[in-house]
């Protein structure tokens, strides 16, 4: 694979509220959440543009990171609102 690290999925877990007296809120970047989506692609720009052209809100244009210090790698992001205002994580690693 010319030295690169193949991908591993993560696990997937899923959550039910079975109380009916749940206080819902407007999802932001700061507000700690329960849960998190992230998409990976391997053309975030081209996702991106995709994206603004449907008049889709997106929180940033896409953004690179840097995690090699904490054992993940480099990769590219953005975040976007679903139609319910749910924010959701585009990511293509580097």
């Amino acid at each position: 694979m010319n030295g690169s690290k193949a991908l591993e999925a993560p696990p997937v877990e899923l959550i039910q509220f079975v109380d009916s007296k749940i206080h819902k809120e407007q999802s932001d970047l700061f507000t700690t959440s329960i849960s998190e989506v992230c998409f990976y692609t391997d053309d975030i720009d081209s996702v991106y543009k995709t994206l603004i052209e449907n008049h889709v809100e997106c929180l940033s244009e896409p953004q690179y990171f840097d995690f090699r210090a904490d054992g993940f790698g480099e990769s590219r992001a953005f975040y976007f609102r679903d139609p319910d205002g749910i924010i959701l994580e585009m990511m293509q690693p580097l």
